[in-house]
């Protein structure tokens, strides 16, 4: 089956008659189907119009005739597209889908033959984005949250979740890279969505006392709290919460913990003298955000001490081409894709503008004594951001590296 088959059997079927009817009377060539296919595709996985809104008008193809008339009509439906893509996304026509619950199957399985030592999903040939050489460890494999960019779901089995049964062993015996100091286990799985059900932060806590100069960052969008008490965390193992606005969480994060919810564990964290830190990751450009971000730092900065915070991390949205290609074929109802798309470093991302827009707009919401005394940091992205963005930036990655070590580790030694 081609890939115009495969699109024609899942399009609206309005779409695919509206097609079939421009096919006969316009003569259009294979690739013009196609590129409408998918155009039609893309619109109802957003829950948008149908592909006929924004066909030209007859006034608009009067005078063109045969291929003329075919290559403007194509063109001028893929330019206003575009133009939907250029705004930012309207939620107030969307309604979320159901997704699935049943990725909860857990499996223990030996880590022997797991590489447990990732990295960052930065391009290795950075200085392309700004790096800071975090260290993955895949302690936990599949994540059962629902957030429609994630990338996660498609590395692993969907319906199960695997847990390395020797993780204390393998933590004592792993080859550790020249000059980690920062791992996360953030990048294969939630990091708490399952407290210490099968040891893993036990391990890992166990993990970071051996090695005091070490950060481990636990990163969720989980409302999980049994673990505090429960697991002795030592003072270099920081438990970090990713932010989004309402509106995103509500539409595109699924299954995830509220707002609210995430808060209140982080604060319930602090409270145990754990150390927290918050990513603004992945903003998105939407109607609304410009209330909707400035609100959550006011949440934030009223329920924690710059004390408390480790870092505080923005970033957006970022798709190999790949993980675009397996977004659209998932058949997942979904606006997140709707955005427009500027290549860089081989994946695709808002363009430098829009970015500069939402990062200056959330970093200038922190009030100044957060901004001395928190570490604030733009998270895969363009070295030419952080200046314009932050007022700051950093030569080289390793420059990035040696603040971001230097500005954790004070903080963790300070009682």
């Amino acid at each position: 089956m081609t890939v115009q088959q495969k699109l024609q059997e899942t399009m609206r079927p309005e779409d695919r008659l509206f097609i079939e009817r421009k096919k006969e009377e316009m003569h259009l060539t294979y690739s013009q189907q196609s590129i409408l296919c998918e155009l039609a595709n893309d619109l109802r996985l957003w829950q948008e119009q149908n592909l006929e809104a924004f066909w030209p008008d007859h006034e608009q193809m009067k005078g063109l005739h045969d291929k003329g008339a075919s290559r403007f009509a194509v063109s001028y439906v893929q330019n206003q597209i575009e133009k939907l893509r250029q705004e930012p996304t309207d939620y107030s026509t969307f309604c979320p889908p159901s997704v699935r619950t049943d990725k909860v199957r857990c499996e223990m399985i030996a880590g022997d033959d797991v590489t447990l030592i990732g990295r960052c999903p930065c391009p290795p040939e950075a200085p392309v984005l700004r790096c800071c050489g975090m260290r993955t460890i895949d302690a936990v494999q599949q994540c059962a949250f629902g957030c429609s960019y994630c990338s996660i779901q498609s590395f692993y089995s969907q319906n199960q979740i695997k847990f390395i049964s020797n993780l204390s062993e393998r933590l004592q015996t792993m080859h550790l890279p020249a000059g980690s100091w920062h791992f996360t286990t953030g990048q294969s799985s939630d990091s708490l969505l399952f407290g210490d059900e099968q040891g893993t932060l036990s391990a890992l806590a166990s993990f970071a006392r051996e090695h005091p100069d070490f950060v481990i960052e636990l990163k969720s969008k989980s409302r999980r709290t049994d673990w505090i008490g429960k697991v002795d965390v030592p003072r270099n193992m920081i438990a970090t919460w990713s932010l989004n606005a309402p509106t995103i969480i509500g539409n595109e994060e699924l299954l995830t913990a509220t707002l609210k919810e995430r808060l209140e564990a982080a604060r319930k964290a602090a409270d145990a003298g754990i150390l927290v830190g918050f990513h603004f990751h992945p903003m998105v450009w939407f109607k609304g955000m410009d209330e909707e971000y400035p609100e959550i730092v006011h949440k934030v900065t009223s329920m924690f001490a710059p004390e408390e915070v480790v870092d505080i991390s923005m970033g957006t949205l970022t798709f190999p081409k790949p993980v675009i290609q397996r977004l659209r074929a998932s058949e997942r109802e979904s606006r997140i894709l709707e955005m427009e798309m500027a290549g860089i470093a081989g994946k695709y991302s808002y363009p430098i503008e829009t970015k500069k827009k939402m990062f200056s707009m959330l970093y200038s919401s922190f009030p100044q004594n957060w901004k001395k005394n928190v570490f604030f940091y733009l998270c895969m992205e363009d070295p030419s951001l952080w200046k314009p963005c932050l007022g700051y930036e950093y030569e080289s990655n390793a420059a990035f590296d040696d603040a971001m070590k230097k500005s954790y580790l004070n903080k963790i030694r300070l009682r």
